[in-house]
């Protein structure tokens, strides 16, 4: 009996995924239409349910459905991901050198990972380590002097960019860097690398891991009316 059931249940998705015919789709734009193949990666479409019917009825009821499945996505920029210092003299110093901007139809959650004082990369120093900060800021002007947040500590911070209007038009913010330069930092080069991560929210599961549409498409079709 269990065979059977699997049987008949394989036999109706096999029947359903038969049942999705691909369509050509057209792209509106700069008054022209534009024929899309059926390998783009902007927008496909799929019809399913074919449906008909014979007799002497004096009115037919016929639902039809039109659904459309939006993926999330994400663009961002910077105007740089490398800040190099030449530093003559010790000093507490600042720089704001990096704009970005993100934008995106869904929650993002911004998290981080590796950043830490730039370290020593000779064979021995006084002091090995250069103390660092970081900050955010959404608008020009100077920081305020509680907003610094230690390099390690980055590391355990996360934001979440709700879905909204600005950040479906785009969100401006300027990264600044701060390093304090001591007596007792020895002469030659100090480094760290880190890592910010952008995880997307809201994305549907016919979207693969490089952001490109599944192979198997179709089988995405729901069965929903």
């Amino acid at each position: 009996m269990r065979k059977l059931l699997w049987l008949v249940l394989m036999g109706a998705l096999f029947t359903f995924a038969l049942a999705q015919s691909a369509l050509e789709v057209w792209k509106y734009e700069d008054g022209e239409y534009i024929s899309l193949p059926s390998t783009n990666d902007l927008a496909r479409a799929f019809s399913a349910f074919p449906a008909d019917g014979s007799c002497n009825k004096p009115e037919w009821q016929i639902e039809f459905t039109t659904e459309v499945q939006v993926a999330q996505w994400l663009e961002w920029s910077l105007s740089a991901t490398k800040w190099t210092w030449f530093v003559r003299k010790p000093g507490d110093y600042y720089a704001n050198s990096v704009t970005g901007t993100i934008a995106s139809n869904g929650d993002v959650i911004v998290s981080f990972s590796g950043f830490d004082d730039p370290t020593y990369t000779g064979t021995s120093s006084v002091n090995p380590e250069i103390e660092a900060y970081y900050t955010v800021m959404t608008t020009e002007g100077m920081p305020d002097q509680n907003s610094w947040v230690r390099a390690p500590d980055i590391n355990n911070l996360s934001y979440t960019l709700t879905d909204s209007q600005e950040l479906h038009d785009g969100m401006l913010f300027y990264l600044w860097n701060r390093i304090k330069v001591v007596n007792c930092n020895s002469a030659s080069t100090y480094r760290d690398t880190g890592y910010i991560y952008l995880t997307l929210q809201n994305q549907k599961p016919w979207i693969d891991e490089e952001g490109n549409y599944v192979g198997n498409l179709e089988n995405y079709v729901t069965n929903e009316r």
